[in-house]
């Protein structure tokens, strides 16, 4: 038989393969061993922790939990969370750096400062809750973080700016920051924060201007000879607008053009010379040894100034300026029917009471008898008396024993005026010796009549108070020299004539 016709071998089942080995489980990345994960069998996790895996978990849950609470606190409204902070948190959130978080100011740039910042901050915290706080706390902003990235970095570079703090009528300081932060003024060095009041009156980092006073007025000559560092013009110009007075429009324009200068007028513009009384030291120092370096100016200011944040009102006598900062002041007459105003003549009232009371009334149209108010034109206008007064009475080796005294001429009112008013300075004189003439005679005669008559009870009484007014006006208009306010002047010597004629009918209808 060939082998093509042989029959095929029966098929043997071939037997069932041996079962594989089980595949070994893939290890976890590098990165998840470390912390503490393995494999694990499970339907669903197939991953689990080791007994480091739940301590790094929990270490990992702390972290993000400090880190949560620490960027909590740091947010504005945990501030306020402290209700001796409700005060300062109001007055940022009404400020102009309401959009500002409180640390960007209050923790100096950088990490290492920021945690510096919290801690001391946290210190705070713990004095709170165990109730060992003060009621007034003290907090630093340093220039760095005024002049960081996104603030006000470029504020030195700008040069001079202008500075608007009132609208009616308008008024621009020009100030530049470059001199005042980079270069000792008066021999201190400032910051920021020595002009940028952090908190005065509710408001935050405002310029208080007590301070800029202070540099550019103390110690030196106020009045008749003001002296102020870099002058008026150096802060702020004369009024470029009209000014709408009682009087009428005032455009100083004019007065500028002609010459006429600033204390020509504004004499009264400073009042206080921001000495620091001895006693204000023992306010925050309990030790002689730094109550006995009082005198060190020099050293005071750099540690109070430069090197921590105390307000220069904390120790200084605040220095007022402004149009009638050292004018005259309101006071009762002895007979208490008039408001008057009286020159602060300090010591010189020891021995001369209510000095230059007269013209004062006068100027300021008070004190009379019978008529309504009536201020001078001049003092509506705010102008002082240095403005008329201009012209000296004695020779200078007189006025080095007794003192100058300064008189009114037609000049002073030629020098603002030019010849506006060309003689009306002698006019006004005369017109006022006229009618205080004729007063004082009507007066003579109504006394006389007085004297001579028998009337008496109400009647009488009635007469002696017309004459007792008549006689006051006619006493304030010749001491306290009418042409300081003509027409006042005039009013109460009219009103005097009317008392005296008024006070003669009964004793003419009674008399013998």
């Amino acid at each position: 038989m060939t082998d093509a016709n042989k029959p095929n071998p029966p098929q043997v089942p071939a037997r069932a393969a041996a079962p594989a080995a089980e595949e070994a489980p893939k290890k976890l990345p590098l990165i998840c061993r470390l912390i503490g994960m393995r494999r694990r069998q499970g339907r669903f996790l197939k991953v689990a922790l080791t007994w480091r895996g739940w301590i790094t978990t929990i270490l990992l849950v702390m972290i993000l939990g400090m880190a949560g609470v620490m960027e909590y606190t740091m947010q504005p409204e945990f501030c306020r969370s402290c209700h001796l902070m409700e005060p300062y948190y109001q007055a940022w959130h009404n400020s102009t750096h309401k959009n500002v978080p409180c640390v960007d100011c209050h923790f100096e740039p950088g990490l290492a400062n920021t945690l510096k910042g919290k801690f001391e901050a946290s210190s705070q915290a713990i004095k709170f809750i165990t109730k060992t706080y003060g009621s007034k706390p003290h907090a630093q902003v340093h220039d760095s973080s005024c002049l960081r990235s996104g603030c006000h970095e470029k504020r030195i570079l700008e040069g001079k700016v202008n500075w608007e703090i009132r609208k009616d009528p308008k008024l621009v300081i020009t100030f530049n920051h470059a001199p005042h932060l980079k270069q000792e003024r008066r021999g201190k060095q400032l910051r920021c924060v020595s002009c940028h009041s952090q908190i005065v009156q509710g408001q935050h980092l405002v310029v208080t201007l007590d301070t800029c006073f202070l540099c550019h007025f103390k110690d030196l000559p106020h009045g008749r000879h003001e002296e102020t560092i870099a002058g008026c013009t150096s802060c702020h110009s004369a009024p470029k607008d009209k000014i709408i007075l009682p009087t009428g429009v005032f455009d100083h324009k004019e007065y500028v053009a002609r010459g006429v200068t600033c204390i020509n007028c504004h004499s009264d513009s400073i009042k206080g010379q921001g000495e620091v009384p001895l006693q204000v030291c023992w306010v925050c120092h309990n030790q002689p040894a730094q109550i006995a370096r009082y005198g060190e100016s020099r050293f005071i200011h750099e540690t109070h100034v430069s090197g921590h944040k105390v307000e220069c009102s904390s120790c200084h006598v605040v220095i007022e300026h402004n149009l009638t900062a050292n004018a005259n002041r309101l006071f009762k007459l002895p007979d208490g029917d008039h408001a008057a105003k009286a020159g602060d003549q300090g010591a010189c009232t020891q021995c001369h009471e209510q000095s230059h009371l007269g013209p004062t009334l006068l100027f300021s149209g008070t004190g009379g008898r019978g008529v309504k108010d009536m201020p001078s034109p001049m003092f509506r206008a705010q102008v002082d008396c240095i403005a008329c007064h201009k012209t000296t009475k004695r020779t200078t080796e007189a006025a080095g024993v007794v003192g100058q005294t300064y008189l009114a001429m037609q000049e002073s009112c030629d020098y603002c005026h030019r010849d506006k008013y060309k003689g009306s300075l002698e006019e006004w004189r005369q017109t006022i010796q006229s009618h205080l003439q004729r007063a004082e005679t009507v007066y003579d005669q109504a006394r006389t009549r007085l004297e001579s008559t028998s009337l008496d009870g109400e009647g009488r009484k009635q007469v002696a108070r017309s004459l007792a007014d008549a006689a006051h006006n006619i006493r304030l208009v010749k001491l306290g020299h009418g042409v300081h306010n003509v027409n006042y002047a005039t009013a109460l010597l009219n009103k005097a004539i009317e008392y005296c004629e008024k006070s003669t009918s009964p004793v003419r209808e009674t008399g013998p």
